[in-house]
Formats: C-alpha cells, sequence, structure tokens
C-alpha cells in the first residue's frame, strides 16, 4: 500500500515560543531525531509533507527539504494526517497505517489525527486550499468517523525537556538499527585512558574522536556519540545523551537528559537541556533543563537559575501570558540568533526570543523578553534589524552556512510581527 503522510501545525504553535517563532513543533528535536524524522522513520520513510504558517513554509522547506502546504494525493492509496504535537511512536504509527479509510483520531477532544480515501470529495477539496489554515481544515474533515486514539502530546516546550531522557532512552531501542554504524571498540578508548561505565549502552561513530581521561557513564541510560564528534580530556558524559554531528564537548560536565543537535560547541555544566544545533556554550557557567534554539551563542559565565529556594513550582511566561508550569526545575528558553555577553544569569524559568542580544552581566530579572531586544540591565533598546542580519550573517559564515534570502524573510516577518510587544516591554 502507498501512503502519503502529513503532518501538520495547529493553533498552538506559539505554546511553543520562542523556539517556534521561525520552525514548527515536529521539526524541534526530542531524544535523538527531530520529531517529524521519527514519523518517517515509524512509517518505513513513506512519503511525506508538511503543513505550516505559510510566513515560515519557503524556510521551512528550505531547511529540511520537505515540501510545505501543497496537497498531492496522486499515486497513493491511503492519506495520513497527524497533529504535530503527537508523540511519534510505533502503535500510533500502526493504528493509522490499518486505520479504515475517512476516520478521523481525537485525543482529550483535540484532533490527532485523519486517515483519507485520496479520491474521497473530502480530498478533493482540500486539494483546492491553497493555503494552510487549521480551522479550514478542521471544517473540511469534519463529516469524517470520529474515534479516540491513545497517545501522548506535547503541550508546552517544556515538556521537550521534561520528555527528553526518556525519549532518548526509547529512540535507543526504536531506532537501534540508525547506530549499527556507531562501532568504535570501547577498547580502543579505554586503551587512551577513557573510563566508560555500562559499555553495552554506549554507541561512539568510527569517525568521533574521544580524547583520554574522558568519563562516559551509561549506568542511567544510553550514550550516543555521532559522526566527527571531537570530546576533549576532562569531559564527563553521563546518560541518557544524545551528542549530534560535528559537536564538540570542551571539557564539560554534561549531564542526564541532554541531547544535542549538530556543530554545537559545549563546556561547563549542562544538565537536561536540549540544544536544537549550531549553538555555543564553549565556557564556565551552568546550564539546566533549558531548550535553545540555532545559532546561539552564550558569552563566558552565562549561567540559568533552574530552581526556586523553595523548590516551589515555577511560573513561566513566553510572550503568551503568565502560566504555572506544575514542574520543580524548569530553566530557560532560548530561541534561535540569541546572544549573551560574559557574566549574564538568567532568571528562572526565563524566555528569550528570537534575535535578542542581552548583555552587561548580572542577574536578568525578567521572565521575558520579546524577539529583537538589546541590552540588559542598564536598559533595553529595539535591536536594528539591519544589524540582527548582519550579525546572523557573521556567525552563520563561521560554520560555513549561508543566511538565505528565505531566513532573512522570516527574519523580518519575525520583527514586524513583534513590533508591539517590543514597543511594551521597552516602555515598561
Amino acid at each position: 500500500m502507498d501512503v502519503k503522510i502529513y503532518i501538520f501545525e495547529d493553533d498552538d504553535f506559539e505554546h511553543f515560543y520562542p523556539l517556534t517563532y521561525n520552525r514548527p513543533v515536529y521539526t524541534l528535536l526530542g531524544g535523538t531525531l527531530r520529531l517529524y524524522e521519527k514519523w518517517q522513520k515509524l512509517f518505513n520513510n513513506s512519503g511525506i509533507g508538511f503543513l505550516c504558517r505559510g510566513e515560515i513554509s519557503n524556510y521551512v522547506r528550505e531547511q529540511t527539504g520537505v515540501k510545505c502546504n501543497r496537497f498531492d494525493f496522486e499515486n497513493c492509496d491511503k492519506v495520513i494526517f497527524i497533529n504535530g504535537r503527537v508523540l511519534p511512536d510505533k502503535k500510533t504509527a500502526d493504528t493509522l497505517l490499518t486505520s479504515p479509510l475517512n476516520s478521523m483520531y481525537l485525543t482529550d477532544g483535540n484532533l490527532s489525527a485523519a486517515v483519507l480515501d485520496p479520491i474521497s470529495p473530502i480530498a478533493e477539496n482540500l486539494r483546492q486550499m491553497n493555503f494552510w489554515g487549521y480551522g479550514h481544515f478542521k471544517s473540511i474533515i469534519n463529516g469524517l468517523t470520529k474515534s479516540e486514539l491513545q497517545c501522548e502530546w506535547v503541550n508546552y516546550i517544556w515538556d521537550f525537556v521534561k520528555l527528553n531522557g526518556g525519549q532518548i532512552e526509547t529512540d535507543f531501542l526504536n531506532f537501534s538499527s540508525d547506530f549499527d554504524g556507531y562501532d568504535k571498540a570501547i577498547e580502543d578508548l579505554t586503551n587512551v585512558g577513557c573510563l566508560i561505565y555500562s559499555p553495552g549502552h554506549v554507541r561512539v561513530a568510527p569517525s568521533a574522536r574521544i580524547d583520554g581521561q574522558t568519563v562516559l557513564d551509561a549506568r542511567n541510560g544510553p550514550i550516543i556519540i555521532s559522526d566527527n564528534v571531537k570530546i576533549y580530556s576532562h569531559s564527563r558524559i553521563e546518560g541518557p545523551c544524545f551528542i549530534g554531528v560535528d559537536t564538540q564537548i570542551v571539557g564539560a560536565k554534561v549531564r542526564e537528559g541532554c541531547s544535542f543537535g549538530p556543530n554545537c560547541r559545549i563546556g561547563g555544566e549542562v544538565e537536561e537541556s536540549i540544544f536544537q544545533g549550531y549553538s555555543n556554550k564553549y565556557h564556565e557557567g551552568f546550564l539546566g533543563h533549558a531548550f535553545l534554539g540555532e545559532w546561539v551563542n552564550l558569552g563566558a559565565l552565562t549561567t540559568n537559575s533552574d530552581l526556586k529556594n523553595n523548590y516551589g513550582s515555577i511560573k513561566v511566561d513566553i510572550g503568551i501570558g503568565i502560566m504555572e508550569t506544575g514542574e520543580m526545575k524548569v530553566g530557560s528558553f532560548i530561541g534561535d540568533h540569541v546572544k549573551t555577553g560574559i557574566g549574564t544569569l538568567l532568571n528562572t524559568g526565563i524566555s528569550i526570543g528570537f534575535g535578542s542580544n542581552i548583555f552587561g552581566g548580572g542577574l536578568i530579572s525578567e521572565k521575558y523578553i520579546p524577539p529583537f531586544i538589546w541590552g540588559g540591565n542598564q536598559g533595553y533598546f529595539e535591536y536594528r534589524l539591519d544589524k540582527a542580519l548582519e550579525t546572523a550573517g557573521t556567525a552563520m559564515s563561521r560554520r560555513g552556512e549561508e543566511l538565505t534570502t528565505a531566513c532573512a524573510t522570516v527574519f523580518k516577518s519575525i520583527f514586524e510581527s513583534t513590533n508591539e510587544k517590543r514597543k511594551k516591554f521597552i516602555e515598561g
């Protein structure tokens, strides 16, 4: 059976700010893969398409190579739509693959999936959509037979952090074939002076370089070290942990529950945090229970708080109002292209918006900083768009990447759409 998979964005993408100003939830890293990559594997690499906000669609296609907002049902027998906030798992994939055509699935009242006959009138109506609108999509498929689907969702950005250690362990089991080539001999590592606990749960790509006097402790979860990773002496890695291609661990203490996307630089102490990719925490300082986007650079001694002195539940403001997380540990949520200066101290549960540049040292007492803010405790100003683009272009060129037209267009869109939030923040 030929199946086409569409992963769609619903209206709750704002719950994952500041990481989703420029990407859908399903392109976020969780465990060892981005969510959509897990769906691809679970559906045996069936054809896949994305449905997302129009203003980011060109950029998302450029970043992923996946077509966005195009309903193309030719040459397939079944079309499956999946809400991008559903956590991928084999049971859900199997349910949808064996589902009768023209079915809709709800989870606690939320639309989780739909399965269509590609030659049905509903499919024809979808073909005529020339833009993605979640409400319009729901109205078109509203007449489908409804059933309840038991599956796990992410509802807020901190859910990714909370679940990440478990996701690494699940990926290690479900996608073990991905690591078949990660067979660097443990004996070779111990011969150069590495100390390895529970070596059966350690996977190291042959092209990775791990210096002596490194500790790999997989007693509490697997450690997966990808191609061209460099781990320098005096680093300690605790599982569960995933280290993506070309990332460097520079004498760091990496505690449990961390995932690092491609081409990051990690120093100091990091605990239960996710780096989407291409971001730097090169120097000393602590980062815990945090999620960083791409092209973030944390200055030396940048440190966040992830625990209140009274051990109470942490409230956050990601730009849509203050929310109670119900969690004792919540660190920082830092959008793409954010920079911090040396000695920056980040408040518990802080959110820093896309493209902001925070400096001056000391505690940043604010819980929410909008996109394109420049300054710190001495005062905040609007970060000029042309200067932000110039800085981004320079940073990306240092990793051999280019600031494309699609990327610059997203910068401009975010800048314009957040003008009122920025003005209100600056004026106090």
